[in-house]
């Protein structure tokens, strides 16, 4: 598989926290025990002004729903076990 690098020149753009295939999970007001998990499908720019980055989001479900979500919304899977959950 090739690697491709995206390089950045404005001067508000900052890299995104998620790649693609990182395993994130989605916060709630549940238990964190309880968050639905899935992995980075794609990810979207959302204007320099705001320079807020969006995630699509494949569930671990059969079913392969997903949904998009801001960097606010996520955490690292590899985070939660630091959580002590």
């Amino acid at each position: 598989m090739n690697t491709i690098n995206i390089t950045f020149t404005h001067d508000c753009a900052k890299p995104p926290r998620y790649t693609f295939g990182e395993q994130v999970a989605i916060k709630s007001n549940c238990n964190p025990k309880k968050w639905v998990t899935g992995k980075v499908n794609g990810l979207r720019l959302d204007g320099f002004s705001t320079n807020t980055w969006n995630y699509t989001v494949i569930f671990d479900y059969p079913q392969g729903f997903c949904e998009e979500f801001s960097e606010d919304d996520l955490v690292k899977v590899a985070e939660l076990v630091w959580l002590n959950i």
